[in-house]
């Protein structure tokens, strides 16, 4: 059955990433080997990656990431070490807002040199309301921007109340 809801989830994520995407400019075309049904955009952001069972994020085992490639539906990201999880959430920092993605592992491979890839699904947009645990990752998010300031710090404080 068709549902409605996971519809709208989606057209959430694929307006952020869009966001993401067209606020840079691409770095490369894909090679002809590359077939995927979707175009991917080479961007590099750091990212939060925390675990993530549907009702509780695993801090301890929080890391940090880079993206290789976006696309609306998913993104590739590139970690300094292996990470075990089938369900994660995705932190991104924007414009002096932090925004939080659920997302399914879909490939987890080597890349050599002790760097890893992961693929990752977007599933659906967090909204901070629904999802009160996750307010927890918030002042973490803040020191993905590039220049962290007093201003984005007190905004945080005001996210978490």
């Amino acid at each position: 059955m068709f549902s409605f809801i996971r519809r709208r989830e989606h057209v959430e994520v694929h307006k952020l990433v869009r966001r993401f995407i067209d606020a840079s400019s691409p770095n490369q075309s894909p090679s002809d080997g590359d077939s995927r049904w979707e175009d991917r955009s080479n961007r590099t952001l750091p990212v939060l990656l925390a675990p993530y069972d549907g009702a509780e994020v695993c801090v301890d085992e929080l890391t940090h990431a880079v993206t290789k490639d976006l696309s609306s539906q998913g993104l590739a990201l590139v970690l300094p070490q292996p990470f075990r999880a089938e369900q994660v959430v995705i932190g991104f920092w924007s414009e002096a807002h932090t925004y939080f993605v659920l997302g399914l592992v879909r490939q987890n491979v080597p890349l050599g040199g002790g760097f890893w890839q992961l693929g990752v699904e977007l599933t659906a947009l967090v909204a901070l309301s629904d999802h009160p645990e996750i307010k927890r990752l918030v002042p973490l998010a803040v020191r993905l921007a590039p220049e962290v300031n007093r201003a984005a710090l007190d905004a945080a404080q005001r996210v978490l109340g």
